[in-house]
Parts: C-alpha cells; structure tokens; sequence
C-alpha cells in the first residue's frame, strides 16, 4: 500500500501517521463547518468515518452535558480517536 492510500483507510505506521496529519491538517475546514452546527448542551452525536478524533474532541465541547459517538472501518482511525478522546470515553460520554 502506497502512503496516499492511507487517506482512503489508513492501517499500518503510515496510516497512523497520515490520521495524525489529518487531525492537524484538516482542523481549519471543520473549523469553518462547525460555525454552522447547532448543537444542544445536552446532545447526542455520532460521527461516522471518525479519523483520528479531532472532530470528537471539538463535539465533547459543544455539548458538555451530551456524548458523542465516532465509527470509522480503519481499525487505526479508532484507536487514534479513543487516545485522543480517553478522558471523556473513562467519563462515559464518548464511544
């Protein structure tokens, strides 16, 4: 598997690597998406093809009192997302 072929399912070092520079890389799009997302303090959110986490993290805030739940079928991707979310998995807010 070649390295861009981690964008598609990332395994492996380079998918580990690629799901860490997509957390960085893709922060200013979503940045601008989430200034149009409404969510309730109290919500509950799933987020499909969760990546490396990022998204979760930035969800957790908009809804203190909610959870969030991330899928993904890059079994790299899930474990990236639970290290950067372990706080808030331990506390049962996040899956």
């Amino acid at each position: 598997m070649s390295f861009l072929e981690n964008t598609r399912k990332p395994s492996g070092l380079g998918g580990r690597l690629m799901v860490s520079m997509m957390n960085l890389g893709h922060r200013p799009l979503a940045d601008w998406g989430f200034q149009f997302l409404d969510v309730p303090a109290d919500g509950a959110v799933l987020d499909c093809g969760c990546g490396g986490g990022a998204n979760i993290a930035q969800l957790l805030k908009r809804c203190p009192g909610g959870t969030v739940k991330g899928v993904d079928y890059s079994a790299v991707s899930v474990e990236k997302s639970r290290a950067v979310n372990q706080k808030a998995i331990r506390e049962g807010r996040c899956a």
